[in-house]
Order: structure tokens, then sequence, then C-alpha cells
């Protein structure tokens, strides 16, 4: 078996001895050999004029989305969560200055051995021992011998402005790039936000590619009108040509007014049958009327982009004492024959007592994203947990994701909507507002006939017999087809803690398009969720991850799947992979 947790189809990763803190700090300084790194803006000349008008135009949005209501703020994304949180810091003057980090001069030496047996992808050199930065919420795209990662890294942060001079754009996006086919990893230190001061890249990221060199990495972007006047927020795509090694400026798609609305939850897409052709699904949410899920378009490789095609809109009531219903987590993707498919959660209004079910919905358009068909429902999904959180104050989203098989065998063209579902179990909780607390299984729903109707397969992974804990806990699924039409789905799991609390890795394959299925274990770290330690988003509380995408080779030149997802030892994150 590889050091590097390359699974054989036949086999599953043995359990490994148990690490220790310090282990794994050891190993942090034999991570592989870096690239050359993004480098930071210079901040000696920062104008105090740009200054002012920046935080000007930061406190705007900050004060317009104060607005936003309760309802649906608990469904915003961590990434803007958090960038919030900076920008409240920000204007307080509480956001602190960090001694730049000579991360472009790290030659580390290949790792020789690796105490997680996984795949290092995020560089840990590059986070000082004292301070648990977060990296999470991962995305992979895999084209031929080049894949690429993307995640949310407070450390991107500091390393765009090292000195807290808040006049130059910043980046809160990771990237990571193998040349080796996923064997090793280079960290480029952070996406760069491009050259006018007001950007900010806030997280939420998302990888496509449509080469082996030509790579595509989607996130939320807020910047302000080039008079640096008024905030704009929006969707961005920023391109790679040379593997994922450098990256252009980002490019708004879509452009909203910061004084009145917020885009949030991108996904990216590519069309396999024309790759010139994107489909970028966001969440728009206006302050003070609707919230949708849109879907913008380009035709040209992603240089233009049309106007955005909403797929479903929920206007607030005017009654304050009515029920709000609220959509959010769209995850976009393409058929062989260029349809166009998106799946996302419908949340009606507050939960009562007893908890009432969630959706999940989908939709799709046979004319290049011009114009989509009716939403229908999936399913009804009982929500995670107290429908607030996990056991240990865990808060993670329930958003589905969605893959088609683009395989030539008979399953080509079947689509998967993976989701978690906490109908199994529903047991009593005194703890719970609700009084209950549901623990998820991940569930698929397959279609065969282009998503005209869905059927629904259950759970992936059923509770081990001899489990004899309170329950487990399975969420955050990721999930990709390869050349084949093998489906596979990866998400983290509790069932190793008789308490429920403890959590690792774990994928289940199927050769059959979900008839049945094998467990595969990806992690044996056995770690314990913490609060988040971080500098940067100090009282964040626990969230370990938004999402953490599976792929499969996009240009189906080989089986098999790659999946990243964060490990996290003493309130420090880092991303890791797997691939089998």
């Amino acid at each position: 078996m590889s050091r590097q947790a390359i699974f054989s189809r036949a086999r599953v990763v043995p359990a490994a001895a148990k690490i220790t803190a310090a282990a794994v700090l050891s190993a942090a300084l034999l991570f592989a050999a870096a690239a050359p790194a993004q480098q930071p803006v210079a901040v000696n000349s920062v104008a105090p004029s740009r200054v002012a008008a920046n935080k000007a135009a930061l406190k705007k949005f900050v004060d317009a989305s104060n607005k936003i209501s309760p309802e649906v703020s608990k469904h915003l994304s961590r990434g803007l969560q958090n960038y919030l949180r900076y920008a409240n810091a920000a204007l307080n003057g509480t956001a602190g200055k960090f001694a730049a980090q000579n991360f472009a001069a790290s030659k580390q030496k290949r790792l020789s051995w690796n105490p997680w047996n996984l795949i290092l992808v995020s560089d840990p050199a590059l986070d000082p021992a004292a301070q648990g930065y977060t990296q999470n919420t991962t995305s992979s795209a895999w084209c031929g011998n080049t894949i690429v990662v993307g995640y949310e890294d407070s450390g991107a942060y500091f390393r765009t402005d090292p000195n807290g001079a808040f006049g130059v754009p910043l980046s809160f996006n990771g990237v990571s790039y193998s040349e080796n086919a996923g064997k090793s990893f280079s960290d480029a230190g952070f996406l760069p936000p491009g050259t006018f001061s007001a950007n900010v890249l806030l997280g939420d990221p998302v990888v496509t590619c449509s080469s082996p060199t030509h790579f595509q990495y989607a996130s939320i972007m807020n910047t302000t009108t080039p008079d640096g006047i008024d905030p704009l927020i929006g969707p961005s795509v920023s391109f790679s040509t040379n593997e994922g090694k450098t990256w252009s400026a980002p490019v708004q798609a879509v452009s909203l007014d910061g004084n009145s609305q917020l885009a949030d939850n991108p996904w990216l897409a590519v069309d396999p049958s024309d790759t010139q052709r994107l489909y970028l699904s966001y969440t728009q949410i206006d302050f003070l009327g609707c919230n949708s899920i849109n879907v913008v378009s380009s035709s040209d490789g992603g240089k233009k982009w049309g106007a955005p095609v909403t797929i479903d809109q929920e206007c607030f009531p005017s009654d304050p004492t009515a029920i709000q219903n609220t959509v959010a987590g769209s995850s976009v993707t393409v058929g062989p024959d260029g349809k166009v498919f998106v799946a996302y959660e419908f949340f009606p209004g507050a939960l009562p007592n007893p908890p009432v079910n969630n959706e999940i919905k989908f939709a799709s358009s046979t004319n290049h994203g011009a114009a989509f068909g009716k939403p229908r429902r999936i399913a009804n999904l009982v929500p995670s947990g107290t429908g607030v959180e996990l056991h240990g104050h865990l808060q993670v989203a329930e958003y589905p994701h969605i893959a088609v098989d683009r395989s030539h065998g008979p399953s080509r063209g079947t689509i998967y909507v993976v989701y978690p579902d906490g109908r199994n179990k529903i047991a009593a909780d005194n703890n719970s507002a609700s009084g209950r607390y549901a623990y998820p299984d991940i569930f698929v729903a397959k279609s065969t006939n282009s998503g005209r109707s869905f059927s629904l397969l259950g759970g992936v992974s059923r509770t081990p017999k001899d489990f004899r804990g309170i329950g487990r806990d399975q969420f955050l699924p990721g999930v990709a087809v390869d050349n084949d039409g093998e489906v596979a789905v990866c998400y983290y799991d509790r069932r190793n803690d008789s308490a429920n609390l403890r959590v690792d890795r774990f994928c289940s394959v199927s050769n059959s398009q979900g008839k049945t299925w094998t467990d595969r274990q990806a992690s044996n770290l056995h770690w314990l969720p913490s609060l988040n330690a971080d500098p940067l988003n100090s009282g964040a509380g626990y969230g370990i991850s938004e999402y953490d995408a599976l792929t499969s080779e996009f240009m189906l030149h080989g089986a098999g799947f790659f999946g990243a997802f964060i490990v996290e030892i003493s309130g420090n994150q880092n991303v890791v992979a797997t691939k089998f």
C-alpha cells in the first residue's frame, strides 16, 4: 500500500498507529518542494486616501448586510461569515498585523515519511506552529497528470497583507497543484486577488479544468466601483494556463450592488461537449426583497458572461411574522450531451418543533443555460442533528452535490445527487431546542432520464452491526463518476467513536450504479473537531468545512477518483487528499 494512500479497488486503507501533535509538526517540516508562489502586492506606498475609501465602502457593505433576516443569515457560507467577521474587525481597528512569511523561498524536501498516510495538499510549514490557521472547504479538478486543489485559507490573507495595511487586495483562497497526477503537491501560497486595492477573494472555492494546462477557479469576490465609492460583490473566476502554477486576476462574472445585495455559494462547471462553455451557479440575496438560485454562463471560456438566469426565487413575506422560505447551496454540472443540471436545497422557513423537512430540488436546461425548466423536488430531507448543529457544537451545511455519468457504457447520462439526511435515526435530545436529534446518513438520488424523475437509493453506508454508540453522524458528502461508470461518494463519518464526536473520512464506491456500495476508510486519524483557534476568525465557533468535493479525471483518460479534505490536530487544519 502506498504511503500516499492510493487505494486499490479491492483493499481498504489499513489502520495506522496513533500519532501525536508533535509527530504532525515534525512531518510539516518535510512538505514537498514549494513552487514559485504568488507574491503579495507591495504595501510600502499605500495611499491614505485609498485606505479611507476602502474602509468607507466596506462600512457600507457591512451596514447593509446587517439588514439580512436571521433566517437567511444562518444559511450564509462560512467563507462569507468569516469575511463579515474580518470586515468588522478591520473597521474596528482590531485586525492584527502579522510578520511576512518567506513562503516563496520555502524549499522543503519531499516527504519521506508521512504520519497521516495521506497526500499532503496544503503546506503546513506556511503556518506558524503557534497559530491554528484555517484551511478547509476544498474543491479539486483533475485533467491528465495535473490536479489542482482550491481551498479556503486564512494564511492566504496574512500572505497578501502581512503588515495589516488594508489598502491592498486580499485573498482568503489557497491553491495547490500537482504535476504527477496527485502523488505530491506544491502550495502556491494564495490565489491572487488582482491589483485593484479594494479586491477581496472571500473563499467558497470551486476548481474546474478543460485541459491538462487550463484550469478555472471560482470564488466570491468583494470589490468596489472604480471610483471606490460603492461596494460590488459577486462570483468571480480566475484562470490558469500553466497547470495551476500562476493565475490571472479574478473577473466578476456577476457584479451585485453591495449596498443591497449579496452573492454566495458559487459553483462552476465546464461543458465536456464544448469546453469553451462554462456555467456558474450561485445564491443571490436581496436584503429587503428576495433570494434566488441563479446561473450565469459563458460561451467563450469565461471572457464574457451572459445575463443571470433565475432558477428559483423565494421572496420575503410582507408579514414579518410569516414563515420565510429560503434557497441556498446550489451545485451545477453538465452532461455528456451538453445538458445543464443544478441541484440545491430549499428551506421552508424556521424549524418548528418537531422539525419539518427541507427539500432537495433539481432543475435542468437543454439550451445551454438560456432557460431552465420548472424546478422539481427530488426528495424531502430531515435536517441533521438538532437542525442547527451536530454533537460537539459542530456546524455543517447540508447542501447537495451532483455528478453525471459521462462514460460510454450503458449507464451514460445517469445523474447522481448526494446529501445528508437524518430520517433513519431520530432520538430524543433534551439539549436541543426541538427536543430531537437526527443522526444523518449520506443519501443518494439517481435519475436515468435526464432528471425527469429520480429514484431514492437510500444510504450509501449502513451503521455497522457492531456499533455500540448512541449514533453516528455522516456529513459533507462529495460525489463523482469515473470513465468506467463507477460512482464514489466521500464524506466525514463518526462511526469510530461511540460518543459521536471524533471524525474520520470514508468513501463508498459502487460499480452497480448505486445498487450496492463498498466502504473504504480514507483516513484513520480519529480526530476531534475543536474550537477554531484561528486568529483571523476568532469567535467563529465550531466548523470544519463548508464542503469537500470529489472529482474524477475530466477528460476520461483514466479511472478512479481524487478527493481533498481536511484533518485537524490541536485546532490546526490542513488540507490532505486520497486517490483511489
